[in-house]
């Protein structure tokens, strides 16, 4: 999506224009929440805007630079296997203490998970049969039925705190406002069109891989379900590990 020379200009002009500010605005919107931090919501990660990923790729720059070649390898690794692996989880979850590593810039979607009723959560059960069979007839591969029909499970266990009221407008309101914010980095056609709009770990993973890496994804999805391993991956996971940012 932004290759790293990229961020950093695009990260000068957040801040220098004030837009990560706007960002947070908007996040503080929703009330202060508790979970039980079960990581259930960290099954399949959030979608995200290019200005989110911007404010994420900032902080980790700052706060988690020990962890950077674990959580890019978990990255690396999600971008190729998500359709084909049922345990691919979000990278961004510390798997020794199972918390987010990214809690204080997660993406708004995140944020807004287990607060709205079912009729305000999208279900994603047809876009994946759509790329189900795409995937088959462009590249001759079948995802696995557990992927595809995987729906996540919606959450009870988190608690508003003081009880406060959420309005059912909310979510579509605030969601829509950091698309304008992104509107600040890419044109509006692009926006709507929701190609910015992707899983936070693959905008990290578009980063870091090269051109030639991300054309062989199919490949190497194909190699994961032939054998449940892949050299080549094995091969971009100790390349890019220790890219630096």
């Amino acid at each position: 999506m932004l290759s790293l020379d990229k961020i950093y200009t695009q990260l000068s002009y957040v801040e220098k224009h004030g837009l990560l500010g706007e960002l947070q605005r908007v996040y503080q919107r929703l009330p202060e929440t508790t979970c039980e931090k079960c990581s259930t919501c960290c099954t399949v990660p959030s979608p995200a805007y290019v200005i989110e990923f911007l404010n994420m790729f900032n902080y980790m720059k700052n706060n988690l630079s020990d962890k950077i070649p674990d959580i890019i390898e978990r990255c690396i690794k999600f971008y190729f296997l998500e359709l084909v692996d049922i345990n691919s989880k979000c990278p961004f979850v510390d798997p020794e203490e199972n918390t987010c590593l990214v809690y204080p810039v997660r993406p708004f979607t995140c944020r807004g998970y287990g607060l709205f009723d079912k009729g305000d959560v999208r279900d994603a059960r047809e876009e994946m049969l759509r790329l189900a069979e795409r995937y088959k007839k462009e590249y001759d591969i079948i995802l696995p039925d557990e992927v595809v029909n995987y729906q996540l499970p919606r959450c009870g266990r988190v608690k508003v705190v003081g009880g406060k009221k959420i309005m059912p407008e909310l979510l579509e309101i605030s969601i829509a406002d950091v698309a304008r914010l992104e509107s600040g980095l890419f044109p509006m056609e692009i926006v709507d069109s929701e190609y910015t709009f992707v899983p936070f770990p693959t905008h990290l993973a578009l980063t870091v891989l090269g051109e030639g890496a991300r054309a062989r994804r199919h490949r190497i999805m194909k190699e994961y379900l032939d054998s449940g391993s892949s050299v080549l991956l094995n091969g971009y996971v100790e390349k890019y590990r220790s890219y630096a940012i």
